[in-house]
């Protein structure tokens, strides 16, 4: 050690001299020193404590080693030094804080010679702890020993702080906790343990067995006693013991809840340890009961709504298992079954696994299965996806609503549709054939007084003849009757040929509905001389605009129902009798393959109000007059489907109300072999 001096030879009658401070004449030089006071020095070197003796006159006699490495001293630095310099030297370096250096040696002296406090702690400047010890010695003097724990106080520390926060948790837990014994007395407790229990204070403080304790609860009403216990009356011991003997002692961890009387519901958890005693948790769980009644009665709310609904309800997870269903459900395929095998489950199972996969539902469709006595049934369904919080699909809900009536309802809706067009196309045809037969009667008639009146003449150039009373002159003028005669019947003749002829190509087309290639120019032409009788009746003039060489390859009777419709639908709802108007019929190849027809009259215009409404069927604005409210509907329909395009009202021609007349646009491919685009909407 730095600065000690060299030990003496030790022999059995000489004790070694310590390394540290001590006098020179050591051991003889203490008064009363022997051979085994040598030996108690070089116990006080091994030892883990400094320790300093100081004589009557604060002379220091004696410092071990362990004293100048706890000061951080070099070794003999204060032999043969006063208590007063060692002092001074420790509060030069610091140890003892800022200060007036004599007010603090002063100090320390003071304390040092009454032993004032004989025990206290001091932290040195680097943070050490020391344990300081003193105490008188006979003579007047004192030894001091120095402890360094610093390692105790900071496990201490933490130990302290380790309990403060125990108790600081356990007093701001929301659970109330006690702790019992062996013999089931509560030995610790929390705030809300006493507040929950309605337990006075004193009465935790004298340690309380449980009997007492729940004796104490029954008696003040503040413990009921369990549903479904028997009936004790007034017997409080009764009660306690039934209480005691299901509660008191659980040999595994057990959880019940019991209500208090103050209509508060504790969740109680008893967890037994191993030396006999408890620990028991109590939990208020009013708001959680009250909650659990609440979804209770909401799914009991729920679950009769959903009976309520006239359809299919199921709810299956993400393997397919159904989980839930509804009455309607249980009352079509039975309270354990489902829908019978075959295509309708296969295709419900893909759609559940997309909707697995993909985690979005499926809209509404239809789909056809058999009900539990196998007859055909249509559905409207729908798919809806149930997620957890990470998203993913735990459950798959599917709604079907039974369509069953309105798609018969839809099938004989239907079939009078039909009925009632194909009645139309035929009164169509009745008026085709009505007018035509109006207008050939005219030539057929000239022609007959024409034959009547050459007939006449021929009487009277025979009777000349055979009398032989001809003279050139009569010869003659029978020639010229004859020829301007003639003449009149081919011209008539030809007339009704070509009306009929007419009538025979749109009244076929119409009936037979046979696809051919027809010249679009041409035909309308056709169409448009089959109306003459009723286009004469009004003084409307129709207006072509179309060029020759546009052939469509189609069905020219549908094509001509359409043309038909639009001009007689204009004659009885766009012009009041007598009433002089104009229609224009327009047609281009626009697109190429595409015909872009517009037909436009100067009419009264249809209202804003009801031009949502003119292809509907049966919506007409003269009932009453005796239109079906047909007419545009079979436009509609012939030209989205027969003739694969479309038929739309403009809106330019509306943009100031009514008055400005009424136009629509056709749009029909003109062949298969020609170039797609979208056609008019509907």
């Amino acid at each position: 050690m730095d600065g000690a001096p060299p030990l003496p030879a030790q022999t059995p009658d000489t004790p070694a001299k310590p390394t540290g401070d001590w006098p020179d004449d050591w051991p003889y030089g203490l008064p009363g020193a022997t051979p085994d006071s040598g030996l108690a020095a070089l116990a006080l070197e091994q030892m883990d404590q400094g320790v300093i003796l100081v004589d009557a006159d604060l002379t220091v006699r004696v410092i071990n080693g362990p004293l100048y490495e706890l000061f951080g001293r070099p070794r003999d630095s204060l032999r043969r030094a006063s208590y007063a310099d060692l002092v001074r030297a420790l509060a030069e370096n610091g140890e003892y804080g800022p200060g007036d250096l004599d007010d603090i040696v002063a100090s320390r002296i003071d304390e040092a010679r009454r032993a004032d406090p004989p025990l206290f702690e001091h932290r040195r400047p680097n943070g050490r702890v020391l344990e300081v010890r003193t105490r008188r010695t006979p003579a007047g003097g004192f030894v001091r020993t120095y402890a360094d724990i610093t390692e105790r106080k900071r496990a201490d520390d933490e130990l302290a702080t380790q309990r403060h926060l125990l108790r600081l948790t356990l007093e701001n837990m929301g659970q109330g906790i006690v702790l019992l014994d062996r013999d089931l007395r509560y030995i610790a407790w929390n705030a809300n343990a006493r507040d929950l229990l309605g337990l006075p204070e004193e009465m935790l403080r004298g340690a309380p067995t449980l009997e007492e304790v729940v004796r104490f609860q029954l008696a003040t009403r503040q413990l009921e006693m369990p549903a479904g216990a028997p009936d004790f009356g007034d017997d409080l011991e009764a009660k306690l013991r039934h209480l005691m003997q299901r509660l008191g002692r659980p040999e595994r961890e057990f959880v019940y809840a019991r209500p208090q009387g103050d209509g508060r519901f504790i969740e109680v958890r008893v967890v037994p340890l191993p030396d006999g005693g408890q620990v028991r948790t109590f939990t208020d769980i009013t708001d959680r009961v009250i909650a659990d009644e609440a979804v209770r009665q909401s799914r009991e709310i729920l679950t009769g709504v959903i009976d309520a609904i006239p359809a299919l309800i199921d709810v299956k997870d993400r393997d397919g298992v159904v989980r839930l269903t509804n009455r309607y459900y249980r009352d079509t395929y039975g309270a354990d079954a489902g829908p019978p095998a075959g295509p309708a489950t296969d295709r419900a199972a893909a759609l559940d696994r997309l909707v697995v996969e993909s985690g979005q539902g499926v809209p509404f469709h239809e789909d056809s299965a058999p009900d539990a006595a196998g007859q055909p049934r249509h559905w409207l369904a729908t798919k809806m996806p149930l997620t957890d919080e990470g998203g993913e699909v735990t459950h798959i809900v599917t709604v079907a609503l039974d369509i069953t009536a309105r798609k018969r309802a839809e099938a004989e809706l239907r079939d009078a549709q039909a009925s009632l067009i194909q009645a139309e196309k035929l009164s169509s045809l009745a008026q085709l054939v009505a007018g035509v037969a109006h207008e050939v009667n005219t030539p057929i008639g000239v022609t007959l007084t024409a034959i009547s009146h050459l007939g006449e003449e021929v009487r009277r150039i025979r009777t000349l003849f055979e009398e032989n009373r001809i003279r050139r002159s009569d010869f003659q003028d029978f020639l010229d009757v004859a020829w301007e005669t003639t003449r009149m019947i081919l011209t008539n003749v030809e007339r009704a040929t070509g009306l009929i002829q007419s009538f025979k190509q749109v009244a076929s087309d119409q009936a037979s509905g046979e696809r051919r290639p027809f010249d679009l120019a041409a035909y309308v032409d056709e169409v448009l001389l089959s109306l003459r009788p009723r286009l004469r009746r009004t003084a409307v003039t129709v207006a072509v605009d179309i060029p020759p060489g546009l052939i469509v390859d189609g069905y020219p009777g549908s094509f001509a129902q359409v043309l038909s419709n639009l001009i007689i639908n204009a004659l009885v709802h766009a012009y009041d009798e007598g009433q002089p108007g104009r229609i224009t019929l327009t047609a281009r190849e626009d697109p190429p393959g595409w015909i872009d027809m517009r037909y436009a009259d100067d009419g009264k215009g249809i209202p804003a109000a009801i031009r949502g409404r003119v292809f509907e069927p049966f919506f007409t604005t003269k009932r009453g007059t005796g239109a079906s409210g047909l007419g545009l509907s079979i436009c509609a329909n012939i030209m989205a489907g027969t003739m694969r395009g479309g038929i739309a009202l403009e809106d330019s021609a509306l943009e100031d109300g009514e008055g400005r007349g009424t136009r629509f646009v056709l749009r029909f491919p003109m062949g298969d072999d020609r170039a797609t685009a979208p056609a008019a909407e509907t």
